[in-house]
């Protein structure tokens, strides 16, 4: 179970800080600032929801190991 927690948290993390720095660099070329506007809500949703419940779940193997 340890493999499938680190690819959680590199999938969270990535929803969390990956998206809104391409959508950020998509405003940039365009100069259209709505894309990088629109996916901040989402990102932090996704991103924050799955780091709570990959962290959650690493806390509990810890204590089951």
């Amino acid at each position: 179970m340890q493999k499938n927690n680190k690819i959680a948290l590199i999938a969270s993390l990535f929803a969390l800080i990956g998206l809104p720095i391409i959508f950020l660099t998509v405003s940039l070329y365009t100069g259209v600032w709505r894309f990088f506007i629109i996916s901040v809500g989402p990102a932090l949703t996704v991103g924050l929801t799955g780091l709570i419940l990959t962290m959650q779940q690493i806390k509990k193997d810890k204590r089951l190991s």
